[in-house]
């Protein structure tokens, strides 16, 4: 990983933080993405402490301009992109919405990774890896396609699911899309992951929520594992050669996995995509299936 460049988003904490540090201390030069100016201040300490090279940018990945200005800015430095960490999540117990008027889950969880892969697409080195952190809660999700923003029901766990099965969704139609270019070019290299980080000592569950709820985390989630362990099995795919044969996967702890039946739709998967290309603005990669491209409605 010597002079590789890594984006990682959600650098400021938990597995962000530890995936960071490690690809630090394995010589590759770490743009860190976080939303707090002290977080991230204390975060590069830490990442420049476990390498040679490390830089922090600030962004509210919520907000689909912020996406744009920080894949500017990174575009901006010319060095191609080896590994492009989409880390950043949050839950959140009640309803609220992002400044683009989205339900804030799906604008953090999923559209953030759609929008800054896009924007950073061109900027990816030949052999680039595209990671997308997912959850084994996406089993339990399903696209709510006439009311993707949930705002007639709404269940904080629900909307949590459909952005995770989002993110599967959105790497297999990634990995088919590039896999439609030819081979030996550019697009045709790049791999693409879906990680599942396992249940991980952190706090992730218990903010945005009430006193109940982070009761019941803290207690849930003292049987995880830590967020040391849970990064180095996404290091793994952002390091080992041999996993690029895999891409477009499902992997959790080193290993792939199959995924929840519904995240092989791909008649979902074009129409997700289609509907993300018209929330975000940003058509790329076009339709290679001679199905074309669905139909979908987000009412935030």
């Amino acid at each position: 990983m010597n002079g590789k460049v890594c984006v990682v988003t959600g650098a400021t904490s938990g597995i962000g933080l530890e995936i960071a540090c490690s690809l630090a201390s394995l010589g590759a030069r770490v743009i860190g993405v976080g939303r707090d100016g002290a977080r991230c201040a204390q975060a590069l300490s830490r990442i420049r402490s476990a390498g040679s090279g490390g830089e922090c940018e600030l962004a509210d990945l919520s907000s689909q301009a912020e996406v744009r200005a920080l894949a500017q800015r990174i575009a901006a430095r010319n060095a191609p992109i080896d590994i492009l960490i989409n880390n950043a999540g949050l839950f959140t117990w009640r309803r609220k919405e992002s400044v683009d008027g989205i339900e804030i889950q799906f604008a953090v969880n999923y559209l953030a990774a759609f929008l800054l892969t896009g924007l950073l697409l061109p900027h990816l080195a030949p052999g680039a890896r595209v990671i997308t952190v997912s959850s084994d809660s996406h089993a339990f999700g399903r696209i709510h396609w006439r009311d993707v923003g949930m705002r007639r029901w709404y269940n904080g766990l629900s909307a949590y699911a459909q952005s995770k099965l989002a993110t599967v969704l959105f790497t297999h139609e990634l990995a088919r899309r590039l896999a439609a270019y030819p081979a030996g070019s550019r697009e045709a290299t790049i791999a693409t992951f879906a990680a599942d980080p396992g249940l991980v000592d952190t706090k992730f569950g218990e903010k945005e929520t009430g006193l109940l709820i982070r009761r019941l985390w803290r207690w849930h989630a003292r049987h995880g594992i830590s967020a040391a362990q849970s990064a180095a099995s996404i290091v793994f795919l952002a390091t080992n050669p041999l996993v690029a044969n895999e891409a477009g996967g499902y992997w959790y702890m080193d290993e792939p996995r199959s995924s929840a039946m519904r995240t092989y739709d791909e008649r979902a998967a074009r129409r997700l995509w289609t509907l993300s290309e018209r929330v975000s603005g940003l058509p790329y990669l076009s339709d290679p299936s001679p199905e074309g491209h669905g139909s979908g409605r987000l009412t935030a």
